[in-house]
């Protein structure tokens, strides 16, 4: 097994960006650590850029996912209805809406950030119904076209190929 970061130079695209700043490789992860392949210990301040609120691998939450494979759950339903996605929402509804008198429609974006990005642009020009957004400088937004058109990083940016426009970068 190689411990360096040849395989992933060599044969992943340029594109890749967060590995960048982490040059080594990952072997396993619990709660807030990550481990690389020569031992090492990290804690994880990035926590999946913000998707992993309960950290890596949490006990409950393992064994809860580990049920749900083993019953068969619906791992991939694009948006069709799902008993899981039927609980969430009553849950969601008696736990959160309810209590604060809330009468809100919940979207799901996708399984990305950048999904949550595209939508959130999408949604706030449909109730302004203005086109251009404000982006702050050296933000990560995602690698879609109107959530990499909100980013900052030049690099990123021209990789998209054509011009980006509709956004003003502040500090």
């Amino acid at each position: 097994m190689q411990s360096s970061m040849s395989t992933f130079e060599r044969l992943e695209s340029e594109v890749r960006g967060y590995c960048r700043d982490f040059p080594t490789v990952f072997t396993k992860a619990r709660g807030s650590l990550l481990y690389g392949e020569n031992g090492q210990e990290y804690v994880d301040f990035f926590s999946g850029a913000g998707t992993l609120n309960y950290g890596h691998n949490h006990p409950s939450l393992k064994q809860a996912l580990i049920h749900y494979l083993q019953d068969d759950g619906v791992l991939h339903g694009l948006d069709m209805a799902t008993t899981a996605k039927r609980d969430f929402l009553e849950t969601f509804e008696t736990l959160i809406l309810e209590p604060r008198g809330y009468s809100y429609k919940i979207q799901f974006t996708g399984p990305t950030g950048t999904n949550a990005v595209e939508a959130a642009l999408k949604l706030a020009r449909k109730v302004t119904g203005r086109t251009s957004i404000m982006a702050c400088t050296n933000g990560f937004h995602g690698m879609t076209l109107g959530s990499v058109a909100a980013t900052g990083n030049t690099r990123h940016r021209n990789g998209s190929g054509i011009p980006l426009s509709h956004v003003t970068f502040i500090p």
